[in-house]
């Protein structure tokens, strides 16, 4: 009996040192918006993997980033983002959201997908997601 209690002892510390010691990997990605385009039309991310997006814009209208509908947990948007930029939809109603100011502006949004599947992201200022400014953001398994 005694010798069981060590053998189960040493089972429970070795779960926890292994379970315990890890960081959750983040994934980073970079995504620049001129006039009227992303450089990327296309980003591939880990489903159940935090997302780091960083939006810089480079062009001399605002731009942003956004995804309507997606599995996420853990979204994280910038301290500073305002919700009165120039937008065609409410931020409230996107499950994604992250805007950079003109000539240089740079913000960033975390956020965890959780669930496989090709997404559609796109600029809600008005007019920019007709011109094309769109994308897919692609959470593999």
């Amino acid at each position: 009996m005694r010798r069981m209690s060590l053998m189960l002892g040493l089972l429970v510390l070795l779960v926890a040192a292994c379970g315990g010691s890890q960081e959750e990997s983040v994934t980073n990605v970079s995504l620049l918006a001129t006039d009227i385009t992303y450089d990327e039309a296309r980003l591939e991310v880990p489903a159940n993997q935090a997302v780091h997006l960083t939006l810089e814009n480079s062009g001399a209208l605002e731009h942003d980033f956004s995804i309507r509908e997606i599995d996420v947990r853990d979204v994280h948007p910038p301290e500073d983002e305002a919700d009165d930029h120039a937008m065609s939809e409410d931020v409230h109603e996107l499950d994604v959201h992250v805007a950079a100011h003109p000539n240089g502006g740079r913000s960033t949004v975390e956020f965890t997908p959780t669930e496989s599947g090709e997404y559609e992201y796109y600029c809600t200022v008005p007019g920019h997601r007709e011109a094309g400014m769109v994308g897919t953001l692609v959470v593999v398994p």
